[in-house]
């Protein structure tokens, strides 16, 4: 019975959902603005993955990172920004749809956004429903689900680039995985070595790749009489860490501030550290050492590690330095916003792990910078607490849009026209995390003195335990200060946490997930593509995950062997049409039209 009242609670949530979102509900590429002269100002949407602000204008010395450090000297350099989430799909989802993380219900890496709200509408939408072209470029949602419904234009493949590893390394990861067990993972799916200094040109890997496109939308964009937003997403400093060998030529390894003490904090829940896992998936690092163990990464892997990562960031900032220039060299430069963000931080040797995913500062704190038309006051910087949530509101105000009500963020054009201007008290982030049998989510609240984390019970919401830090006198929060007394001021930061984030069961399986029939029925379940688009259709599990996509041609059919209760999502390339469907009796076709079909055959949608 319990399960049933779950199911008809998630039913009612999303029609719910559904019913509050219909009013903004949007007619794509909207043709209300026209006069070039009169045009609201173009956006150019920088994501950076995994950048943690070791950045020139950030204050980090060793970094060389020119062209970020000229486009804060244009714009305004936010020093306490936050992401919500700190790992890629649900940082994106959060920022890209405006919504925190609960009330979206996306919290992991496998659940894309559109199954747990269908009827969201992201950044590029808007914008779309406001005048604006909308064309994207690498990582801006979390790379297997683009949300091609956000874009004006069908997002167009990379071309096909050599390997940047050098000869024998297929065989060095297949020897490597023969010596694993029988049931590891890393028996199908070993990556390559976590570094590589190909001596190749910028253009032979994929950042590099990726810019010569956006560089050749952003020139055919400027010759319309259509603003553009657009987005340009950079893999690295990602792992792998592949440059070209020449940015690593920039940096003297010996000169590098590598961390070789990093302690992990005491009287801390075991679950509030992450375990540096992401580093396992390559080859040369299968058994990179987690950071409770009595092994330690040696002095001269780290400073290895740590010159990849400069090197990558130095690899990006030129990418970052070329579409400047582009924009420069097309006159658009005084009418163009241009934000620079990442979805998270990075440990690099802090609290001895590597990696993101917790909800310390080190992995939640981003760097963002905002250059627009107008500016009073560029080349600043700003101390104000701000959170990723914000760019939504933001980059409405600064366009001379209309904002949605249903943004979660505070715009921050107050703290753009003076940085000293208050902006908010607290940014929030927070974090899931399995363990020991048990599911847990911690929410961490940063004032500017303090850091609170309250760890929860994910499906009770009940308190399991708290941690504490004082920025003003320990910034590494090296000593949890929750068992040290403090009571007034933790439920001073208590209060503060609840009113945005109240404790009440969660779910991690989203509104649009199968629910096969017991007696696992099957039936032959047939996609006939009579649009006018390619269209991926995925098969969703119990779980609300998207399994291996089946892509269909224009006018060609596909079957699939369904359960009753089993639900599949077909888009369409081009954006248009994303539609959910579940079997519910044998033969069934449907055939998918394009939403300007006449109503006659759309009427006739299944047989």
């Amino acid at each position: 019975m319990r399960g049933d009242l779950k199911t008809v609670f998630r039913t009612f949530t999303f029609l719910l959902v559904l019913i509050l979102i219909a009013p903004v509900a949007i007619s794509q590429d909207s043709k209300e603005i026209t006069n070039r002269d009169e045009r609201h100002p173009n956006v150019l949407f920088i994501a950076v993955d995994d950048l943690r602000p070791s950045i020139g204008c950030y204050g980090d010395a060793r970094a060389i990172t020119p062209n970020i450090d000229r486009l804060a000297q244009a714009g305004v350099r936010f020093d306490r920004a936050y992401c919500q989430v700190a790992v890629c799909n649900p940082s994106r989802a959060s920022l890209m749809t405006g919504l925190r993380p609960d009330k979206l219900g996306v919290w992991t890496l496998p659940i894309h956004f559109r199954e747990a709200m269908p009827a969201a509408v992201t950044l590029p939408q808007w914008f779309r429903s406001h005048g604006y072209t909308a064309v994207s470029h690498g990582k801006i949602f979390h790379n297997p689900t683009p949300d091609p419904q956000s874009w004006s234009e069908p997002i167009r493949n990379t071309p096909r680039l050599e390997s940047p590893y050098p000869e024998g390394t297929n065989q060095l990861i297949a020897e490597a995985q023969r010596g694993l067990m029988p049931n590891d993972w890393r028996k199908r799916s070993l990556r390559g070595p976590s570094t590589a200094a190909p001596d190749v040109g910028d253009s032979e890997l994929i950042d590099g790749a990726r810019t010569d496109m956006a560089i050749e939308d952003l020139k055919r964009l400027a010759k319309s009489d259509q603003p553009f937003f657009l987005a340009m997403g950079y893999i690295r400093p990602h792992l792998a860490w592949i440059a070209p060998k020449k940015y690593w030529d920039l940096h003297d390894p010996d000169l590098l501030p590598v961390v070789l003490d990093g302690k992990v904090t005491t009287e801390t829940p075991a679950y509030a550290l992450s375990n540096s896992y992401e580093l396992t998936h390559y080859v040369d690092l299968i058994n990179f050492p987690k950071p409770w163990d009595e092994k330690r990464v040696e002095g001269e892997q780290a400073r290895h590690l740590m010159h990849a990562y400069y090197s990558c960031i130095s690899y990006v900032d030129a990418q970052i330095g070329r579409l400047l220039d582009a924009l420069q060299q097309a006159g658009l430069r005084d009418n163009t916003i241009v934000v620079l963000w990442s979805d998270h931080g990075w440990k690099l040797g802090e609290f001895n792990g590597w990696g993101k995913m917790t909800n310390y500062e080190i992995d939640t704190r981003v760097p963002l910078i905002i250059s627009a038309p107008s500016l009073p006051r560029v080349g600043t910087s700003t101390d104000e607490l701000t959170e990723l949530l914000d760019l939504f509101p933001t980059l409405c105000d600064l366009a001379g849009i209309a904002t949605p009500d249903f943004v979660d963020g505070e715009s921050l054009m107050q703290v753009l026209a003076n940085p000293d201007e208050e902006h908010q008290t607290a940014a929030y982030s927070q974090y899931f995390r399995p363990a020991e049998g048990s599911e847990y989510m911690g929410y961490a609240i940063r004032t500017k003195q303090y850091r609170f984390v309250e760890w929860r019970d994910f499906g009770s919401g009940e308190v399991k335990s708290l941690e504490l830090y004082d920025h003003d006198v320990d910034p590494a929060e090296s000593e949890n200060l929750a068992r040290s007394g403090n009571e007034d001021l933790i439920d001073r930061l208590t209060m503060q946490l609840l009113e945005s984030h109240p404790r009440r069961p969660l779910s991690l399986i989203p509104s649009v997930h199968s629910n096969p029939s017991p007696n696992r029925q099957r039936v032959d379940l047939t996609f006939a593509n009579r649009s006018d688009s390619e269209l991926m259709v995925y098969p969703i599990t119990s779980q609300g995950r998207r399994g291996r996509k089946r892509q269909i041609p224009v006018g060609d059919s596909s079957t699939f062997k369904a359960r009753i209760g089993g639900v599949y999502v077909v888009e369409s390339r081009n954006g248009k049409i994303h539609e959910i469907h579940s079997p519910s009796f044998p033969e069934r076709v449907v055939n998918i039209t394009s939403p300007d079909a006449n109503a006659a055959e759309q009427s006739a949608n299944v047989e």
